[in-house]
Parts: C-alpha cells; sequence; structure tokens
C-alpha cells in the first residue's frame, strides 16, 4: 500500500523557572536545539538545527523565533534542546531536556512541558506548517459514439489510473456501473491521481471500450471535452475545481486522539515462558516485549492520559481475581476486569510480565473476541462523538482458528473509528495475517473499496530486526487510514483550541 508522507511542523519554544546564573543580574538564555535523523536504518549524530535569540535578563522567557521541522508520525524522532546562558562569547550550561517530535506534536493542543535538567521547565508549542492539502473534484459524462449492443441501453463504469513519469499505471478509482449512452457517474474527487492520469471505459462484462489520457493542466485551462483514443466515446468533464481536504495533521491538531488497545497471544505455541526457547521468555526481552516498546512508544504520544486497554487470549488464567479451568480468548492481562487499563509504556511492560506469571498457555488461537471487544470500545467512541481513533494491536505467534469471523467483523470495521495492526512473532506461516492486510484486496492506491475500508495491516516481526524499521512499517499506513475514515463519514476536523502560555 502507498506509503504515507512527512508532514511539516512549526515549533516555538518557552522557558520557565530557569536557573539564574549570574550574580548581580538575571541569566540571558538561548536554547539551541539538535536534532537525531533517521537515515538508512540508523540514526545519525546529534545534528544542530538552530538556536533562538537570547533574551536579556529573563528567568521565564517567550522566544520568538520558530523553526520549521520536518515530521515522520511512523518514525521516533529524537529531538534535543539545551539551554544556555549566553554572555559575550561564552556561556553557562542552565540544563537540556530531550524528547520527541511525536511527543511534541501528539500532546493536547500541541502545548508539551518539559523538565530542565538543572531547574525549571521548558514548554514546546506546535503547529503545522499553514496550508491545506488540495485536490481535484469533476465530473465525466461520457457520451458513447459506438453502438455497443443489438438492443437496449449499454452498462458501462470508468476505471481512473494515475500516470507515472516512467510510463507506469497506479490504479486509482473505479466507478459504479451505469446503463445509458450518456451515463452519469458521481462526481471525483482523490488525492491519488496525479498530474497526469488515464481514463477507461468498460462494459459491466469487463470488456474494453474507449479511453484518453488527460493532465490536470488541460482541465485547468478550461478544456472539457475530449474523443477517446478508438473514437468509440466522448469523454466530458464538468464543475472541474479544486477541493480543499484536510490531513492527518489538521485532525490531531483539532483533538483526535490515537488510543491504543494492546491484545496480546498465549496460546500453547509460544512455548513455555520458562523455556529459553519461548518466545514468551521470561529471562530477557522477548520479541513480544520488543514489540510493544516499538509500537507502543510512538502511539502512546497521541493519547493524553497514557492509558491503555490490554488483553490476553489463548490461556487459562489463574489470577488472584479470576480464576478458570478452560481457555479464555479475551481477558483482562490485568486480572480484574474493573481495572483493564496500564499506565503509559513502563505500565503496559510491567502487566505483560504480571500476567505471564498468572496463566497457563491454551489453545486454540481465536482473534474474534478480542476484536469483537475492541469493536465495543470503538462503537462507544464513536457513540461519543470524542473524536478518539482506536488502534487494536494484536501481538500473535500463529494461525487464525476463527478465520470466517474475523473476516466478518473486519467488514463491520469498516465504518468505525479503528485500525487493526496485527504483528507476528516467531517463525510459524503467518500467510491468514496477510490475507487479512489485504494488499491483494485493495487496488493500489485505494482506501475503500467494494464496502470495505483498508484498516488492517501485518507484520512480521523478524523481518525487521531493527525497532525503528518494525515502526515505520508498522504504523506507516495509519494516517492515510484515519483521513479515510474521517472522509467516509463526513467528519471534519474539529478548530484547535486556542491555549495561552503562563
Amino acid at each position: 500500500m502507498q506509503q504515507n508522507i512527512g508532514y511539516q511542523i512549526e515549533l516555538q519554544i518557552h522557558c520557565r523557572g530557569l536557573k539564574d546564573a549570574d550574580l548581580f543580574s538575571k541569566s540571558d538564555p538561548q536554547v539551541v536545539i539538535y536534532l537525531k535523523h533517521f537515515v538508512d536504518g540508523a540514526y545519525k549524530d546529534w545534528t544542530l538545527i538552530g538556536q533562538t535569540e537570547v533574551k536579556k535578563n529573563d528567568l521565564n522567557p517567550n522566544f520568538q523565533k520558530v523553526f520549521v521541522l520536518d515530521y515522520i508520525f511512523e518514525i521516533k524522532q529524537p529531538i534535543k534542546f539545551e539551554i544556555r546562558d549566553v554572555d559575550g562569547d561564552n556561556f553557562d550550561d542552565l540544563g537540556f531536556c530531550e524528547t520527541t517530535i511525536g511527543n511534541m506534536f501528539g500532546a493536547k493542543n500541541q502545548i508539551l512541558i518539559l523538565p530542565i535538567s538543572k531547574g525549571g521547565k521548558l514548554i514546546t508549542q506546535c503547529d503545522r506548517v499553514p496550508g491545506q492539502i488540495e485536490y481535484p473534484k469533476f465530473k465525466i459524462k461520457p457520451q458513447i459514439l459506438k453502438s455497443l449492443k443489438w438492443c437496449g441501453q449499454p452498462s458501462t463504469y470508468l476505471k481512473l489510473q494515475r500516470l507515472a513519469e516512467n510510463g507506469n499505471k497506479f490504479f486509482v478509482v473505479q466507478t459504479e456501473c451505469a446503463s445509458s449512452n450518456f451515463p452519469q457517474f458521481k462526481p471525483i474527487t482523490s488525492k491519488k491521481l496525479g498530474n497526469n492520469f488515464l481514463v477507461e471505459v468498460y462494459e459491466a462484462n469487463n470488456k474494453f471500450v474507449d479511453s484518453v489520457e488527460i493532465s490536470m493542466d488541460i482541465l485547468k485551462s478550461g478544456v472539457e471535452s475530449f474523443i477517446g483514443q478508438s473514437g468509440a466515446v466522448r469523454f466530458v468533464f464538468e464543475g472541474f475545481g479544486v477541493k480543499q481536504l484536510p490531513c492527518f495533521t489538521d485532525y490531531i491538531r483539532g483533538g483526535t486522539q490515537l488510543n491504543l488497545v494492546l491484545a496480546v497471544d498465549f496460546t500453547g505455541s509460544n512455548g513455555t515462558p520458562t523455556s529459553p526457547s519461548s518466545l514468551h521468555y521470561i529471562g530477557g526481552q522477548n520479541q513480544y516485549l520488543q514489540a510493544i516498546h516499538t509500537v507502543g512508544e510512538i502511539l502512546i504520544a497521541y493519547d493524553y492520559d497514557k492509558n491503555v486497554p490490554c488483553y490476553g487470549f489463548g490461556a487459562v488464567p489463574h489470577f488472584p481475581k479470576l480464576k478458570s479451568h478452560d481457555t479464555l480468548h479475551c481477558f483482562p492481562m490485568s486480572g480484574d476486569s474493573t481495572n483493564t487499563e496500564a499506565q503509559g509504556l513502563e505500565g503496559i511492560e510491567a502487566l505483560y510480565k504480571y500476567t505471564i506469571q498468572n496463566i497457563s498457555l491454551g489453545s486454540p488461537t481465536l482473534f474474534g473476541p478480542i476484536i469483537s471487544e475492541s469493536l465495543k470500545l470503538a462503537k462507544k467512541n464513536k457513540q461519543q462523538e470524542n473524536d478518539n481513533y482506536m488502534v487494536l494491536v494484536i501481538l500473535t505467534d500463529g494461525v487464525i482458528n476463527d478465520m470466517t469471523k474475523v473476516e466478518d467483523l473486519i467488514q463491520q470495521a469498516s465504518f468505525l473509528p479503528i485500525s487493526i495492526i496485527i504483528i507476528g512473532v516467531g517463525n510459524a506461516s503467518f500467510e491468514m495475517m496477510r490475507q487479512l492486510d489485504g494488499d491483494d484486496f485493495f487496488p493500489d492506491g485505494v482506501s475503500f473499496f467494494n464496502g470495505r475500508r483498508d484498516l488492517v495491516q501485518f507484520v512480521p516481526f523478524l523481518q525487521f530486526p531493527n525497532p525503528q524499521l518494525l515502526a515505520k512499517e508498522v504504523l506507516h499506513e495509519l494516517p492515510d487510514q484515519l483521513t479515510t475514515y474521517m472522509e467516509l463519514i463526513g467528519k471534519l476536523p474539529r478548530p484547535p483550541q486556542q491555549q495561552i502560555i503562563q
């Protein structure tokens, strides 16, 4: 599927309660910014991004300089702030602090407060660089010039493909069928058409009729009518214009949160946790823990309270408050149905280790109960209109034993605020997971097809031993999945809330 592009954001900095390093006056602070770039699968050394102006005699400075930074959702982008008391060509160290660009932009109102190592606080304030993304909108009214049937009206549909500079074609959208020599189709709006595209007409039995190559520049010049290459169809374009559509950053700055829900496979095929060969081996940082840390670290940045519901499946529980003789396929990893959440990344990792000590591995591997529970939470979010978007992360080691049920649930999820990420650990066959991913179901560049939304992403853990490459592969479709859902239900982002830095 298409990889998500990066965005640009603006950053402004404030400090409060800085250390006073001068004897006879207050400090003259300046903030120097460094960023670690992720290039060719590895982080480079800290790179100087820039520095603020110097504020004279001010322990609570509001710096005016604005920095423009590249923001890539699916990559951890470490950023460091060094605070200095400047005295001519020399300076005294007032401390430093570190975070990530994701933490800054994912914070409520895009305002993040960081403790400085030597006292005081640094406050980051972010916004995206102004300018919405523009997409073309138009109607195509084909006029069939040659008879396609001996009697009756022909039934035809349109297929649009983007034309790359190298001549490659990429499917963008296909219309419904219409029966007429002058068929009427819904307006076309797509962010994936590009400047040059191909329009093809097919009969309902998929027999090719005619085509024409179009450029946006020609449409912008006012030309509306084109004869197809075979002369069978006149292509008439009406109502051409440019539509502004919101992007991922618009929803985040408008208050949309990403709510992580974690589900862990505790079936017997993982191996006994006390054995070093087990995927749940408790003697080190196993694959499950590595995946939790890598993906959770990025997603939690976009959840204000950092509370994460955590569920297990495929195990027999022996918790103090939850015991069973049978295998359960959806149980709280806390062992307490009244408290299913872990606080932050450290809380999730601690809860995972606690669960290992209080369950026996079972079978079979069923995804249905976990996905059903997550859909209940997603329906609740939708009913409450709180703009939260759920991300269910399923960590598993093997086949799915309720595939038909799972496919039906994913179909139901198309109109709910949820994405599903499946990370396969170990060396098992993950063919079913790839089938759920839908890369073979969805045409290239299409996020909604035949009543189903592209909302599942599968990644095998062992193919990406580099944690950052794993996160990039797992998460890069998520921004587009969120905006596709919002467009599908006609939900525009809320305006960002204004907040004054005290």
